[in-house]
């Protein structure tokens, strides 16, 4: 019997729907089999962070939805070729005319800016422990300093795109909660920030601490009073692993040193620095070079000069923006540095035995982390 042509393109196109359904089945099986057996390593060079664990199967977890949302996220971030999906993932909408990749913006001159997830309940809050901790500090008779590092995203509105409209109601909060407190507004060249973190660049953090010294009564050093030395010319922080868009140049990094500033010690949650002096330069071999900067993170940092060091006592409630300010401050005074993001200890506590205050933290970090309670 002969078919007609009609009869006979139903058939080549039921073929052609089963073979594009198997090739789409193979290939599911394929990248499920791959995350479960060959998954990509749990913690990504590339983005800094530790990826998500396997799921541990549960009735209850299976019932309530959980095992299978969490399963979703380990085979999405476990895929062995993730690194590359989301390079093609960047490439793709950048092509297509974005000027946003996962959250950070391409600015005009190739700097990538992190939009950040403000939450002015987040910042409320950190902002009425703040003022709690300067009426303690009030009662004792020592003077409280308020700064904030402005996130890049809302003062550099000469590299993004045009109808970009910065966030301008987090200061506002910040004048209105703690009024004197310094929005450090000022910092917003190119040289300020990284072109891909969010951290001030050592020069961004030598012009907060000339812009904290009048609020601290100190005459600043001059920038003649340092030798500038780059170290590293490979730097790609956050905003970079979080884009992950391929061919990004990468940032240098400077010191401001200066003429013993190796006799400084470092003592971090007790233990004294292996390094001597402020920089940890074995960190400049890792992906995250910033902890060059006092060895990174910690939540109580000492900083002395010397031995029976009787300077006054700074005070420093900090995040991580604090680490390039510090070697500046401590040519002035004996650093208690305090990262209420890594200490469970009282915050009040810590200002017995301190001769002045200061707040010197992002407003990334004020407006999305809950840090002063």
């Amino acid at each position: 019997m002969k078919i007609s042509d009609k009869e006979g393109d139903g058939v080549r196109n039921d073929r052609n729907d089963k073979a594009l359904l198997i090739f789409f089945a193979a290939g599911l099986l394929l990248c499920f089999t791959l995350a479960v057996f060959f998954p990509a390593p749990r913690f990504s060079e590339r983005e800094n962070r530790n990826l998500t664990e396997k799921p541990r199967f549960s009735l209850p977890a299976l019932t309530n939805g959980t095992w299978e949302t969490e399963t979703d996220t380990y085979l999405t971030e476990r895929f062995c070729l993730r690194t590359g999906c989301r390079a093609l993932r960047a490439v793709t909408e950048l092509t297509e005319g974005k000027r946003e990749v996962s959250g950070i913006i391409l600015g005009s001159d190739g700097s990538l800016l992190r939009r950040g997830n403000a939450s002015p309940r987040t910042l409320a809050a950190n902002l009425s422990g703040v003022r709690r901790l300067s009426e303690s500090a009030e009662e004792r008779g020592v003077p409280f300093t308020v700064a904030a590092v402005p996130r890049a995203v809302d003062v550099r509105a000469d590299v993004l795109p045009a109808l970009y409209l910065p966030e301008t109601g987090l200061y506002q909060t910040l004048s209105e909660t703690l009024p004197g407190a310094l929005s450090l507004t000022e910092l917003n060249g190119s040289g300020d920030f990284y072109a891909t973190d969010h951290h001030l660049t050592t020069a961004g953090a030598f012009r907060a601490y000339l812009a904290l010294c009048p609020s601290l009564e100190i005459t600043p050093y001059t920038y003649e009073d340092f030798e500038v030395t780059c170290v590293s010319t490979a730097f790609a922080g956050t905003s970079d692993a979080a884009a992950g868009i391929p061919g990004v140049r990468p940032d240098k990094i400077e010191l401001y040193r200066f003429a013993g500033d190796t006799d400084f010690t470092v003592i971090r949650d007790g233990t004294p620095a292996a390094f001597a002096g402020f920089y940890d330069t074995e960190k400049l071999t890792r992906r995250d070079q910033y902890t060059v900067f006092l060895g990174g993170n910690a939540g109580v940092t000492e900083v002395r000069q010397g031995e029976g060091d009787a300077r006054p006592v700074l005070l420093l409630y900090r995040d991580s923006y604090g680490n390039a300010l510090i070697p500046f401050l401590a040519r002035h005074f004996r650093i208690l540095a305090v990262d209420p993001r890594y200490t469970s200890a009282p915050l009040s506590s810590f200002l017995d035995g301190a001769d002045l205050t200061l707040v010197f933290c992002g407003m990334q970090s004020l407006s999305e982390t809950a840090m002063f309670r």
